[in-house]
């Protein structure tokens, strides 16, 4: 994965570089598909603009170009806004894949549900949910019948 940074109307430090550097490299990690990152930094000029410090990312992956864009009134809190995006996209994207090549949608072979949390359903869970859904019926008649009666 190559990275590449430049700046508009403003110098880019080798701090700067370095910290980008540092942020984006995580996501080869968990990314192993990315061919390239183009990273704009930039600071508006108007003094009206609050979030005046922007950070523009492109990413290439194969098949697709995935952008980012990210203000904050910091430098450094822009480019860790931009990583977070930049990997929550990639993530719906590797997600789409998945679920592209011969998945079904509702299996959910995403990276996003990791099957945690979902229980074995048993009978007395079927019978307990037919009991309570026959209660609620009852309980809905009975008002109907005293709205009737009125």
């Amino acid at each position: 994965m190559q990275i590449v940074t430049n700046g508009r109307n403003i110098d880019l430090t080798p701090a700067i570089k370095d910290y980008v550097q540092q942020k984006l490299q995580r996501l080869e990690n968990h990314y192993d598909f990315i061919q390239e990152i183009h990273v704009i930094l930039e600071v508006e000029k108007n003094p009206r603009i609050a979030e005046n410090q922007l950070a523009e990312a492109t990413v290439h992956v194969p098949g697709h170009v995935v952008r980012v864009e990210a203000a904050s009134e910091s430098l450094y809190a822009s480019i860790d806004k931009l990583a977070d995006k930049i990997e929550r996209s990639l993530r719906k994207h590797k997600t789409k894949l998945l679920n592209r090549h011969g998945k079904s949608r509702h299996s959910h072979g995403s990276i996003r549900h990791d099957g945690s949390g979902v229980e074995e359903i048993d009978e007395t869970n079927m019978n307990l949910d037919d009991e309570l859904e026959a209660d609620f019926k009852a309980k809905i008649l009975e008002t109907e019948e005293v709205e009737a009666v009125q």
